[in-house]
C-alpha cells in the first residue's frame, strides 16, 4: 500500500514539473518573438503626376512617425528640385502601423523614423541620359536607419506607355539585409522595372549599435514618358 502511494505521488510530481516546463518554454518563446519593429505603411499617397523637369532626380527623405502612426515631420536629406517638395507633400499625409518595442515585458508603440528613397527617370529616350539640376546633399539618415549606398535608376519598360510612379516596400533586417520586396501602389506596367531596379540597390547597415529587428524602407520610382527621337528633315 505504501509503495502504491509513493508511486502515485512521484507520478503527480512529474506531471506538475512537466506543466511548469511547458509554461516556462511558452513564456520564453513568446518573449523571443516580441521584437522591435519599425513603422509599416498602411495608408499611402503618391503625387498625382510627376513634375515637369528637364532632367531626372534623386530624393531621400526621413519621416518622423509618432506612436499613433502619423507623420509629424519630413526631413530632406537629398534633394533634387522640383521632385523633393512634391514627394514630401505626399509623404506627410502617409499613415503607418507604429513602431514597437518590448518595454517591461510588454510590446508598446513608440515614435520612430522611416527612410524614403526616390529616383525619377528623366524624360529622355529609353537609354539616353539627360542633364538636370544638381543633387543637393543636406544630411545623413538617423543612426537607427540604413543609408543608401548605391542606387540604380530604373529602365523604362519597352512595352509601357506614358508616365507612372511605383511605391515599393523593402523589408530589411537590423543589418540592412533585404528580406522581401512588395509593390504597395496600384498595379501598373512599371511594377516589374521598379522591382528590378530596387533589388539592385545597396543600403548600408545602420550606424547605431541597436536597430529594430524588422525595418521597412520605402522606395519611390518615377517614370517619365520617353521623348521620341528627333526625325531628320527630308532631303
Amino acid at each position: 500500500m505504501r509503495e502504491s502511494v509513493h508511486v502515485h505521488t512521484a507520478s503527480c510530481v512529474r506531471r506538475v514539473l512537466t506543466v511548469l516546463v511547458l509554461v516556462l518554454a511558452t513564456t520564453i518563446s513568446t518573449a523571443d518573438t516580441q521584437v522591435a519593429t519599425s513603422p509599416r505603411l498602411r495608408e499611402d499617397g503618391l503625387p498625382a503626376r510627376i513634375p515637369e523637369a528637364f532632367g531626372g532626380g534623386e530624393v531621400v527623405l526621413e519621416l518622423a512617425v509618432d506612436s499613433s502612426g502619423a507623420v509629424t515631420r519630413v526631413e530632406h536629406l537629398r534633394v533634387t528640385p522640383p521632385y523633393a517638395d512634391v514627394l514630401a507633400h505626399s509623404a506627410a499625409a502617409w499613415r503607418f502601423e507604429p513602431a514597437t518595442e518590448l518595454i517591461d515585458g510588454r510590446t508598446a508603440a513608440v515614435p520612430a523614423r522611416v527612410l524614403v528613397v526616390a529616383l525619377f527617370r528623366p524624360a529622355s529616350f529609353y537609354a539616353g541620359p539627360a542633364p538636370g539640376i544638381p543633387l543637393q546633399v543636406r544630411g545623413l539618415p538617423s543612426p537607427q536607419l540604413p543609408h543608401p549606398d548605391s542606387l540604380v535608376m530604373p529602365a523604362y519598360p519597352p512595352t509601357a506607355t506614358g508616365s507612372g510612379i511605383v511605391l515599393v516596400e523593402i523589408e530589411m533586417t537590423a543589418r540592412a539585409e533585404p528580406r522581401g520586396y512588395r509593390v504597395v501602389s496600384p498595379a501598373s506596367g512599371f511594377d516589374g522595372a521598379a522591382l528590378d531596379a530596387v533589388r539592385a540597390w545597396r543600403l548600408s547597415t545602420p550606424r547605431a549599435l541597436k536597430a529594430p529587428d524588422q525595418v521597412f524602407v520605402y522606395a519611390v520610382l518615377g517614370f517619365r514618358a520617353p521623348l521620341a527621337p528627333a526625325t531628320p528633315p527630308p532631303r
